[in-house]
């Protein structure tokens, strides 16, 4: 599967989820009688974060992540869909990126 097919369809999964969920608090939310604005909104914000929610564990799951190795350092590099020369040089940079050089 090429990345682009993936990246729909993660997307598709994201946005039915969200409806889901979009869908059930709305129908618990109207039988309390809440006003169909106040419904509409609430619907909206739990489509919008769920969307946010599985995109973003998509792209932890995804991605490499390089640290600084001070232990006092919070320097972090992330990076996706890179080959091995790429992720070789983007290790090298977390291991001596700039901000080390300016310590007293």
């Amino acid at each position: 599967m090429s990345r682009k097919t993936v990246s729909r369809l993660v997307v598709t999964v994201a946005v039915v989820l969200g409806v889901a969920d979009a869908v059930s608090i709305g129908s618990k939310l109207a039988a309390y009688d809440v006003p169909l604005s106040l419904i509409v909104a609430c619907a909206l914000a739990c489509l919008a974060t769920t969307v946010w929610a599985v995109d973003l564990l998509t792209k932890a799951f995804a991605s490499t992540t390089y640290r600084c190795p001070d232990p006092a350092c919070s320097f972090t590099v992330r990076v996706r869909h890179v080959d091995a020369v790429e992720n070789r040089r983007w290790q090298e940079t977390a291991a001596e990126h700039p901000s080390h050089h300016y310590r007293g």
